[in-house]
């Protein structure tokens, strides 16, 4: 259940020990979308036989835990997050007994398990929410959050994450209840004891059943304004409400107790604020997500604004000096809900999506943190190219399609824009050959296989030694057997070139530098002063590295190197 101590060799050469408190700190995990992972039945699904089945692959890769997006029983309005039933797993995914085969096969190989765990809401179609839509007097109803309609109308003017306002109206008991994400989403009621004991029992029951951990989703939005009154800001609403610490406490002590990890995605927490989420002795989690350097657009998530890399440089150092003494960051470029980063801080031409897709993994993996790889990130997936607005699955990029074309903008315009930013771009099959359907499924695909299959996939990355999938290889190998990368301390180094993140990381044992270049441009960099005499070997690099001297590191276009000084 998450408690041994372990020790694993990889590749045959490496021995890496982790003892069994705070595993998580010295490990890397593997994000995985079963609904997009393989398909092992034919139906055009992934499923967890499918995930059993690559286990090796994981292994081979060298991750330490794999967080599962969510596969428990779901009507798919937004693919899994709105549950059903907590206690079950979806029959598109195969059964208990399935799952029960995946973590005892990921335990064989030394692989943890870390389970998607949705605590703000629920989907509609739970019976909870059945039985409280109809009865007032129901036990259930309060599970849930409901408010009378004022002057015909809604309760007040929250909004909903996905547009519109926050209140549907229910005839049956002539309320309206509240819901941040989609209208068939209802939110949980965490003011009501019996909601929170039952949420602390779901948790109990799937640490039982083996789980190491849970990656908790909007963990921010558990508390609502106890007012109800009119914001000014959506946040004001439902985001980092004073009072909120009551639940999150409450869930730590179990955390605690069962010995598992947490990470929650904590989005529009300042940094100033990390301390108070991830304290070792205060905090009410291990690792947090943080979101500054992938959101950029000042209106909404689908602006196209240009990215910055000032910017990302800025934001990333400030959450490195935030939980520099104390805390852990969950570090990522990629995950469920993003675009590819290779189309979004790299290039796709095919004369430097091999470069880039390096340049900017060795960019935040060298982080101090836990670093995360979401599937297809270690290959250098790109965003797939949608052309018809029949292509798009996602509730929200749709939503906003819709919200486009009602205010007046032209197809292709509205288009663009969810064909960049739209969360399809990663929910589209792991690329696993250049044969049909990319190897994901023998028979159909739930969503369109990204046209790029043909040239990006495991078994051709296989076969170059100079590929992503080996650079990710390396990087992981490297990391886990350096306590100065580990453990060591976070500087940013100073540089005029926009377009350069620098940063080394130190203790008293070694000194490294991490140079990437997020551009087509050529910089020479001259190394900081206090380094320029010091003997140092290249570690790692890719093929933008020109060369090197005492004095400057030349790198062409996407060129990254990690140079470990004597």
């Amino acid at each position: 259940m998450g408690t041994f101590p372990w020790k694993r060799s990889h590749n045959n050469s490496e021995v890496f020990r982790m003892t069994q408190a705070n595993w998580w700190q010295h490990g890397v995990g593997y994000q995985i979308y079963p609904k997009s992972f393989l398909d092992a039945n034919g139906d055009g699904i992934g499923d967890l036989t499918g995930i059993t089945e690559k286990i090796d692959y994981l292994d081979k890769l060298g991750v330490d835990f794999v967080w599962l997006c969510p596969i428990y029983k779901s009507p798919g309005i937004d693919n899994g997050y709105d549950i059903a039933d907590y206690r079950s797993v979806d029959p598109q995914y195969g059964t208990m007994q399935d799952l029960d085969t995946l973590i005892k096969e990921l335990h064989r190989h030394n692989i943890r398990i870390v389970m998607d765990m949705v605590l703000n809401h629920s989907s509609d179609q739970h019976q909870w929410f059945l039985q409280a839509k109809q009865d007032i007097n129901s036990p259930y109803h309060d599970y849930y959050i409901w408010k009378k309609g004022k002057n015909g109308g809604t309760p007040n003017n929250w909004t909903s994450l996905f547009g519109g306002s926050a209140w549907e109206y229910n005839r049956a008991t002539d309320e309206y209840y509240y819901h941040l994400y989609a209208r068939q989403q209802p939110d949980l009621n965490w003011e009501n004891p019996h909601l929170r004991h039952e949420m602390h029992e779901i948790i109990k029951f799937w640490i039982k059943k083996g789980v190491d951990g849970f990656r908790l989703d909007a963990i921010t939005h558990l508390k609502k304004l106890q007012t109800f009154e009119n914001v000014d800001n959506p946040d004001q609403a439902s985001r980092n409400i004073p009072g909120i610490e009551v639940f999150l406490r409450e869930l730590k002590n179990i955390y605690d107790h069962y010995g598992v990890m947490t990470v929650g995605e904590v989005g529009a927490v300042p940094p100033e604020s990390a301390i108070k989420w991830v304290d070792p002795q205060k905090g009410y989690m291990d690792l947090l997500f943080q979101f500054d350097h992938v959101n950029f657009g000042d209106n909404h998530k689908f602006d196209f604004a240009t990215k910055s890399i000032p910017t990302v440089r800025k934001k990333l150092t400030d959450w490195q000096i935030a939980a520099a003494k104390q805390g852990n960051l969950g570090l990522f470029i990629e995950n469920h809900d993003l675009p590819r980063a290779v189309s979004y801080f790299g290039s796709e031409e095919p004369a430097y999506r091999n470069r880039s897709a390096k340049a900017a993994g060795l960019m935040y993996f060298m982080m101090k943190g836990t670093p995360f790889i979401y599937q297809g990130q270690e290959l250098g997936m790109i965003n797939d190219h949608i052309t018809s607005i029949n292509e798009v699955t996602d509730i929200d990029s749709l939503r906003h399609y819709q919200e486009r074309i009602k205010d007046g903008y032209n197809t292709q315009m509205a288009l663009h824009e969810i064909a960049f930013k739209g969360r399809d771009n990663a929910r589209t099959p792991m690329q696993w050959t250049a044969g049909s359907l990319a190897g994901f499924s023998t028979t159909t695909s739930w969503i369109k296989v990204a046209d790029s299959y043909k040239t990006i996939n495991v078994a051709s990355e296989e076969k170059s030694s100079n590929s992503v999938l080996n650079f990710y290889r390396q990087m992981i190998t490297i990391k886990k057997s350096d306590i100065t990368l580990q453990n060591g301390q976070y500087m940013l180094e100073k540089t005029r070139a926009k377009d350069l993140i620098v940063y080394r990381r130190f203790d008293t044992q070694a000194t490294w530098l991490i140079i990437t270049n997020l551009s087509n441009l050529t910089y020479n960099y001259p190394l900081p002063q206090d380094l320029a005499s010091q003997p140092y070997h290249v570690i790692l690099k890719n093929d933008g590295y020109i060369t090197g001297n005492q004095s400057k590191i030349s790198l062409d276009a996407w060129g990254a190197v990690l140079l470990k000084f004597e």
